[in-house]
């Protein structure tokens, strides 16, 4: 039998501007910028950048992940796994959601079940797939019985419980979780108002308020910054900026290189993007280090996989596609578009993300490529991407720990709405290697597997990989405490202090 346990105990630091209430103190808010509201606070649906780093704040679930790609306690003090069709989870008799409510192995076996109810409308369940049932024999125990071996579980493991019954009409925007802080306002596409929840299982916070604020126009994110009113941001100030912060001595600036995946996806059910020519030719007109050095001021690298640098199954040496337009244009032209092509470019609203499309545009238009940048806001773009309505868009992921994450975006069968393949990619060789690669705990033989998987993706390009984000944290001086993870998530901020 193998058993892990670590015991965690984090003191939880974070504070918050609300109206009404307990009267605060404004220079001992922590105030957050981020560009655009969460999608979705329900942690079984939200799937944007914003909404999963909320979760942060608001839910806690059976383990989380940790800044070397691997997993610890939360909820679990320990789990076993006595074989490889069993995991069994040991819950912290102190748990304790925001009402007061004690957290039961009830809830958790709620939480995933209405996540692999097919009648609930989340693009999250394909990662359970593999779950036969669970079994709760007490209320501080749950068995995940599998219907097979699936290493990748733990990656899918992470989720925010919810109190059985939750409805996710009312959680879209007003979530209870058992996290370090309790939501106590929402006013959308304004700000989110959190307390610290006192009795959060990790230790009461010592920072009791924070206030996130969306801010979408990077300009005004950067005045903002300056002039105090906000004070803490991850990966939201644009990299041209962060030099004068780094000079002001009021201010720390966190640097480090991370794990945030910018990719750029392909619809294969469009005529001309199914060929695979032309996705070699988009890749050939596109020069990444430009990119990296205009957009990103450096504060990237290039990669041809979406696992970071130190990840263990990271692959080296992979098929590239080096900068060359008129290679691009021969591809092009081999593939029946001796004309040119037309293409819609899907992306969000912000300056940045229209920036990178513009970049874009400009070099494929060099090798024939004719490429018109449609911009929604955040809700109606990921709406589009949800349902198959595109070409071309390109997104950043984060928080890829294990490298089942290719089987949640290119396993043929997880397609939309329940799945995340949502360029609708399909690969025989793939399929296979993604179910060997879960089959196993022993990453001895899952590295081989996903080595093989890195290099086909690389090469039918399903995603063109851009780079690998840096990891950029601004806040003034005198909060301290804060632990850069890979993916930029905001599970240190409850180590930190402010003075």
């Amino acid at each position: 039998m193998k058993t892990r346990q670590l015991f965690a105990s984090m003191s939880v630091v974070l504070l918050l501007a609300c109206g009404g209430g307990e009267k605060k103190d404004a220079s001992k808010t922590l105030v957050i910028a981020v560009m655009s509201s969460p999608t979705n606070l329900d942690s079984r649906v939200g799937a944007d950048n914003v909404s999963s780093r909320m979760f942060d704040l608001v839910y806690s679930g059976l383990i989380k992940v940790t800044p070397n790609f691997d997993y610890a306690p939360d909820l679990a003090t320990k789990w076993e796994t006595p074989d490889d069709k069993t995991i069994v989870f040991h819950l912290n008799p102190n748990a304790k959601f925001h009402n007061g409510q004690p957290v039961k192995a009830s809830d958790v076996k709620w939480t995933y079940e209405s996540l692999m109810n097919p009648t609930f409308v989340t693009s999250k369940r394909s990662g359970y797939t593999t779950v036969d049932h669970i079994e709760t024999p007490d209320q501080q125990t749950v068995i995940f019985k599998l219907k097979e071996a699936n290493a990748g579980i733990f990656d899918n493991l992470t989720v925010g419980i919810l109190p059985a019954g939750a409805d996710t009409n009312v959680y879209k925007t007003r979530p209870i979780g058992c996290g370090p802080y309790k939501l106590v306002e929402h006013r959308p596409d304004e700000r989110l108002e959190f307390e610290a929840f006192d009795q959060w299982h990790g230790g009461a916070p010592k920072i009791k308020h924070i206030t996130v604020r969306i801010i979408p126009d990077a300009t005004t994110r950067i005045l903002e910054m300056r002039r105090g009113t906000v004070n803490f941001e991850v990966n939201q100030i644009p990299f041209e900026n962060v030099a004068e912060f780094e000079k002001n001595p009021d201010f720390t600036v966190v640097k480090s290189s991370g794990s945030v995946y910018q990719y750029l996806a392909f619809n294969m059910h469009d005529a001309a993007l199914a060929k695979p020519l032309v996705r070699q030719a988009i890749a050939c007109a596109i020069d990444r280090d430009r990119i990296i050095r205009d957009i990103q001021r450096g504060y990237a690298q290039p990669t041809e996989t979406m696992l970071a640098e130190g990840h263990w199954a990271r692959a080296s040496n992979l098929p590239a596609h080096p900068y060359d337009p008129v290679k691009a244009k021969q591809l092009l032209a081999q593939a029946g578009y001796p004309n040119g092509l037309n293409l819609v470019f899907k992306t969000s609203t912000d300056a940045e993300a229209n920036s990178r499309a513009q970049v874009m545009q400009a070099m494929m238009k060099q090798a024939g490529f004719n490429v018109t940048i449609q911009s929604n806001e955040m809700s109606t773009f990921f709406a589009d991407i949800g349902k198959g309505s595109f070409q071309m868009y390109s997104l950043s992921r984060n928080g890829i720990s294990d490298p089942d994450f290719y089987y949640v975006l290119f396993y043929s069968k997880n397609e939309p709405p329940n799945g995340q393949n949502r360029g609708y990619y399909a690969n025989p060789r793939i399929d296979q290697l993604l179910i060997d690669g879960h089959s196993t705990f022993d990453r001895a033989k899952r590295k081989p597997i996903y080595e093989e998987v890195q290099k086909i993706v690389a090469t039918d390009l399903p995603y063109l990989s851009l780079y690998m984000q840096s990891n950029v944290a601004v806040m003034r001086k005198g909060i301290e405490g804060y632990v850069q993870y890979p993916s930029g998530f905001y599970l240190s901020v409850p180590q930190m202090t402010m003075k």
